[in-house]
């Protein structure tokens, strides 16, 4: 378990912070989404629908160890276990 927590609502896609209004994603009508950031979600949509957890796991690895710093490893053991709990992997 990291040593720091992530004090800002998180994506529920891929677990980058939502710090600012331009981190969030946006809905088919254009308003702004709480849930998934603007890198998972865009319109309405996934912007990569077919994407596995796994694979999401490993591409948000690096971003939360620096954010989190702690090692990979670390990062890695976290991730598989926030992933499952999150929206769209639940």
């Amino acid at each position: 378990m990291p040593s720091k927590k992530l004090s800002q609502p998180i994506c529920q896609s891929c677990a980058v912070s939502l710090k600012t209004l331009d981190d969030k994603g946006t809905e088919a009508d254009g308003t702004l989404c709480d849930d998934y950031c603007s890198g998972c979600y865009e319109s309405g949509e996934f912007i990569e629908p077919e994407i596995t957890m796994k694979e999401m796991i490993e591409q948000s690895v690096s971003t939360t160890a620096n954010t989190l710093e702690i090692t990979i490893e670390e990062a890695r053991t976290y991730l598989i276990s926030l992933f499952p709990t999150l929206k769209r992997w639940r």
